[in-house]
């Protein structure tokens, strides 16, 4: 449990600072747009979710080997998901300061809908970490994905000016 717990710190000071530093590796003299902010963004995260998950985890070689397919085969799942965030946030974005009442209300349809699809797509491969190594294994991977997610959230969140 506290190995856990320091995994989860952790990626709590990896992710504060990866905004920051991205804005850094993106601030040359010319302006980024949100879409580079949120690639670079997405890239530093995918690297750093593997090494979080690794230590995380601490798996033993046998169960290694059966968890990680599984894993590689969610983040590519996860991943469609990020494009359609990245998609939502671009259409924001070229919406925003003329959002109609229907806008936002599209808008809103489609971040339900990308959040349900998460929420879907973790229950699923829960499920094949679960039969493939148990379920103590398959409740910490939910359990730090579930929190790296929310990291990534409130990351991404912290740069989108609210509807207007």
């Amino acid at each position: 449990m506290k190995r856990i717990a320091f995994v989860l710190f952790l990626a709590f000071a990896l992710m504060s600072l990866l905004a920051p530093a991205a804005l850094a590796q993106t601030g040359s003299q010319t302006q980024q747009t949100p879409e580079k902010y949120l690639e670079l963004l997405r890239r530093n995260v995918r690297t750093d979710k593997v090494a979080i998950m690794t230590e995380a985890l601490d798996l033993p070689q046998a169960k290694a080997d059966l968890f990680w397919p599984i894993y590689r085969e969610y983040e590519k799942e996860i991943a469609t998901l990020g494009d359609r965030g990245v998609a939502l946030v671009k259409k924001y974005a070229t919406q925003y300061g003329q959002l109609t009442d229907e806008g936002a209300s599209e808008i809103m349809k489609e971040w339900f809908s990308i959040k349900k699809a998460r929420t879907d797509v973790l229950q699923k491969y829960h499920a094949k970490v679960e039969k493939a190594v148990g379920g103590l294994i398959a409740g910490q991977f939910v359990q730090v994905e579930n929190v790296l997610g929310m990291l990534i959230d409130i990351q991404i969140a912290a740069e989108i000016p609210l509807l207007e």
